[in-house]
């Protein structure tokens, strides 16, 4: 029954009447149960009211494995289909504890002893929320709004963080695929994760290892591309790749020359002057003004077409430099 059906029920009751139903009512209750609600019989008999008891405050090392449960199951359905792990009264609960969980790890100072790990679990957590915007893992189609952060926020606490631990090719490598291969939210798109990757490492020598890895990579993504067949499923994803890591690499690329240009031109597979608009629209994001110039130039010996707007802009760009 409802409550208010319940108090119409006890109203004008015997106290003593009252009092022996609430101690059946209790018996029956699984221990479990009991132990549950002792503390708001306890508060309320105190004249305390009803108190929520505060949930005993974890340690560091007992938050990670509870984090590491939540992902390994999330991984394996446990949290959208029936399953012996997760009750089905506990599934929707994921959001919460995903939201607390980043609560706890974003927290956590670089002078603590478990930031490294920390931050682990901050990629971890992003790596399972993007994967969960391209398949169904959650009872949602975009797990970052679930836990109330946007993606590009997350890759950004994320990365920020391991730039202040110690940085290694295979560092820069998760970094770039986090960014780069990996499902995308409602709201996000490849290019602001792209922007900020760009914003924190900006050490040239770290710049080069995004630059080396990049570039291997679209290698090896053009061999598989030779070996399949003209209508292969496999093709979009492939060419999708390649041309992701190649506005990466243009976006890095600090020595901007015709070369580089070139490179970008040889890995998009638009009409030429699609791809113009798409390498304009970045020097005019990421680059300078003479890169810029240098952008339309090549766009002459490609015979692309202007816009009006691109043509006024050439004209403006050249009365500065005179």
């Amino acid at each position: 029954m409802k409550v208010k059906e319940l108090r119409d029920l006890l109203k004008d009751k015997d106290i003593k009447d009252i009092n022996d139903a609430f101690v059946e009512v209790y018996k029956a209750l699984p221990k479990a149960k009991k132990e549950e609600i002792d503390p708001y019989i306890i508060s309320i008999i105190n004249g305390e009211g009803k108190k929520k008891p505060k949930p005993e405050e974890l340690s560091l090392p007992e938050l990670f494995d509870q984090i590491s449960f939540l992902i390994n199951n999330a991984y394996l359905g446990n949290y959208i289909g029936p399953n012996r792990i997760i009750p089905k009264r506990d599934r929707f609960k994921w959001r919460f504890q995903v939201k607390r969980y980043l609560k706890v790890l974003l927290a956590v100072s670089a002078e603590d002893e478990n930031f490294a790990t920390a931050v682990n679990f901050i990629e971890e957590i992003y790596r399972m929320l993007a994967y969960g915007c391209g398949i169904y893992i959650f009872s949602s189609d975009d797990p970052f709004a679930s836990v109330g952060i946007s993606q590009v926020d997350l890759y950004e606490q994320y990365v920020s963080r391991q730039m202040q631990l110690e940085i290694n090719e295979e560092v820069i490598q998760k970094m770039v695929n986090h960014a780069v291969d990996c499902y995308l939210s409602r709201t996000c798109l490849h290019i602001e994760l792209y922007s900020v990757l760009n914003y924190y490492v900006c050490q040239n020598e770290y710049r080069t290892m995004v630059l080396a890895y990049g570039k291997q990579l679209i290698k090896s993504q053009h061999e598989k591309l030779s070996q399949l067949k003209k209508y292969d499923d496999h093709r979009y994803t492939l060419i999708r790749s390649i041309e992701e890591m190649n506005d990466l690499i243009f976006i890095f690329e600090d020595n901007f020359t015709i070369k580089t240009l070139s490179y970008y031109f040889k890995n998009r597979f638009e009409t030429k002057d699609t791809t113009f608009e798409k390498a304009i629209k970045l020097v005019e994001l990421f680059k300078t003004d003479k890169d810029w110039l240098i952008t339309y130039k090549y766009g002459i010996k490609r015979k692309i077409q202007f816009s009006d707007k691109q043509n006024a802009k050439y004209q403006k760009l050249l009365n500065e430099i005179n």
